[in-house]
This record gives structure tokens, C-alpha cells and sequence, in this order.
């Protein structure tokens, strides 16, 4: 083929392209609005639980790729995708915004932008995603769906410590004259946890502590700093071991500089109970025992922002169910 005709058809081909995207950019307004109402009509029906509904928003070929690159193809297989998760138990909420559109031809679009899972108690799951729309009978479906994982300073640290706003509040256990209180509270601009606890014989506070928890960036864990009126300090990498238990790896030193470690279990008994423990203690290179059990109740707010304290929890006599999650014991104090 000579030259002339080569150059001929590209012209021709550039010229084809630029008409597409002159007629895309003239009818972009009216079709970002409807590109955009049918991504709200697909965050109505996920947090419907509507599979059916789910399904019609996608072309018959369409395919939909995880953050881990699996695919799941075909507009029927979609749809059962989306049916086995619903009917697992989930109280998970869709957030979607659409951050870019750019139309590849008229019929043809590609959106960019962010997703939020969130639930109560729960850890927040925040992706990018990227979809290509492909207009069919003058209805916009989803052709593709790919979903990226969000770079770190997308995730405020807050939504982090999503899954652990459980515990904010005020917590007490009492035993006689013995007292241990436990105070909870977001940090400035929600970016960590504080909490601040005293333990006191009678009208006298023997013991505190001050714990900052947050989001350890360089980790990708959950981890607390503690400080307490002692001298001693430690840290603890934060764990979820199931729906209702976290454990938590502690180290730390005395104010003597002896070196002491433990595991401690953190576990919610009802709605407005916990219990705490610490095992496999070492201290200064000895095994010390297991602290005995401390279970706190949560103390209920009172009218005109007083706090007063709940009924005292009495243990039934068939284990309860574990339910959410404490605030931990102060992070290795030996026993006296």
C-alpha cells in the first residue's frame, strides 16, 4: 500500500475519533446526569440487599473484577455473586462518588472514583474503582467494574478505628472499695483513641494510665502506646481474633527498666458489658501469673450529660453470648 493511501486512512480514522468525542462532549451534561443517577440507583439497590435489581445494571456480558484481580463474568453469574453475599449476615452500608467521567465515544463511558463499606462496630472497607458504562437502548449498564485498592492517604485514620468506636465511653468495675474506671474518647479530628483509667482504694486513685490507640501507618496495624503514674510504659499491637474478641500483643518496661510482656484478651459480653484478661506474663525474664478476670460495665449517660453508672453485671448461670468488645487492663502491671 503506498504512502499517500496509508496517510489517507489515518486522516480519515483521526477524523472519525474527532467527530465521536466532539458529539461525547455535546452531549456530556445530560449524560453525566444520567450516568450518575444510575450509579445512585446501584448504591439504592446493594444496600437493598436486591440481587435481581443488582443484576439488571449490568450488560450480559459484563465483568466484574476484585481488588485481587478474581473475575466473575457474565451479567447471571454477577447476580449470584451478589445473592450469596446477601444472604450472609452483613449490616455493611454502600457509599459511592463519582469523582470523573470521560466518554470514549457517545455510547461509551468511563467513570472514576471511590467506595465505602461501612457498619457499626466494624471495620471500614474503602476501595477506588474504575467502570466502564456502555449505553444500550438508550440506558446506560455496567459494562465492567474494577475495583483498586485506595492509595493509604485516601483512608482517614479514623476510619481505621472504625471497627474498635465500641468502646468509647465510660467503663467501671467495683469490687468493695476497690474501683477501676475507664474513660474512652476520640482524639483531635477523630485520628486516634484515648483512654484514660484510675483505679482507686476507697476516695484515694492508687493508679492511672493514659493509652493512645491509633493507626500505625508503617505497620498497617492497629497498635496503643501506654503510659501509666508509675514510671511504666508499653505497647501493644492490636488484633482481631473473631466477631467479638480482640488480642492484644503487649510489651513494655517498668520504671526500674525490667522488661515485661503479655498477651491480654479483650471481649464484649453484652451490650454493655466486657471482660479483660492478661496471660502468658513475663516479667524481668520470669513467668508471673495470669491477672485474675476484670469485667466492666459500661456506664449509662444521665439526663443533663451526667454520667451514672449501669446495674452491676451479675454472670448468669449459662454462659452469655460474646457480643462486642472492652477497653483493655492496663497493659502489663505485675501483680503486688
Amino acid at each position: 500500500m503506498k504512502f499517500g493511501k496509508v496517510t489517507g486512512f489515518g486522516l480519515s480514522l483521526i477524523a472519525l475519533l474527532i467527530s465521536a468525542q466532539s458529539v461525547a462532549m455535546a452531549q456530556a451534561p445530560t449524560a453525566d446526569a444520567a450516568i450518575k443517577d444510575r450509579v445512585a440507583g446501584f448504591v439504592k439497590a446493594y444496600n437493598g440487599r436486591n440481587a435481581a435489581n443488582l443484576s439488571d445494571f449490568f450488560t450480559d456480558d459484563a465483568n466484574l473484577i476484585d481488588v485481587d484481580g478474581g473475575v466473575i463474568r457474565g451479567k447471571a453469574g454477577i447476580g449470584a455473586q451478589f445473592a450469596t453475599g446477601f444472604a450472609a449476615s452483613s449490616n455493611y452500608t454502600l457509599e459511592s462518588s463519582v469523582e470523573s467521567i470521560r466518554y470514549i465515544t457517545p455510547d461509551v463511558a468511563q467513570i472514576e472514583g471511590a467506595s465505602t463499606l461501612t457498619a457499626p462496630n466494624e471495620a471500614t472497607i474503602v476501595n477506588r474503582f474504575v467502570t466502564l458504562f456502555a449505553k444500550k437502548d438508550n440506558v446506560w449498564k455496567i459494562a465492567e467494574i474494577r475495583d483498586l485498592p485506595a492509595p493509604a492517604e485516601d483512608i482517614h485514620p479514623g476510619t481505621r478505628l472504625k471497627e474498635l468506636e465500641w468502646m468509647i465511653g465510660d467503663w467501671v468495675d467495683q469490687k468493695g472499695d476497690l474501683k477501676i474506671h475507664s474513660s474512652v474518647k476520640w482524639g483531635e479530628k477523630q485520628a486516634y483513641l484515648t483512654r484514660v483509667t484510675t483505679v482507686a482504694a476507697g476516695e484515694e486513685t492508687s493508679f492511672s494510665s493514659l493509652m493512645v490507640l491509633c493507626w500505625d501507618s508503617q505497620s498497617g496495624q492497629i497498635k496503643s502506646w501506654l503510659f501509666d503514674s508509675e514510671g511504666g510504659r508499653g505497647e501493644a499491637t492490636w488484633t482481631r481474633a473473631s466477631q467479638d474478641q480482640w488480642v492484644l500483643r503487649a510489651a513494655g518496661s517498668l520504671r526500674n527498666g525490667l522488661p515485661n510482656s503479655a498477651t491480654q484478651i479483650v471481649t464484649v459480653v453484652g451490650k454493655d458489658a466486657i471482660k479483660t484478661s492478661s496471660i502468658d506474663r513475663i516479667i524481668g525474664g520470669e513467668v508471673a501469673p495470669d491477672t485474675d478476670e476484670i469485667m466492666m460495665v459500661r456506664k449509662a449517660p444521665a439526663v443533663g450529660g451526667a454520667v451514672v453508672p449501669v446495674a452491676p453485671f451479675v454472670k448468669p448461670a449459662v454462659p452469655a453470648p460474646v457480643g462486642v468488645k472492652v477497653p483493655a487492663a492496663p497493659t502489663v502491671k505485675p501483680q503486688p
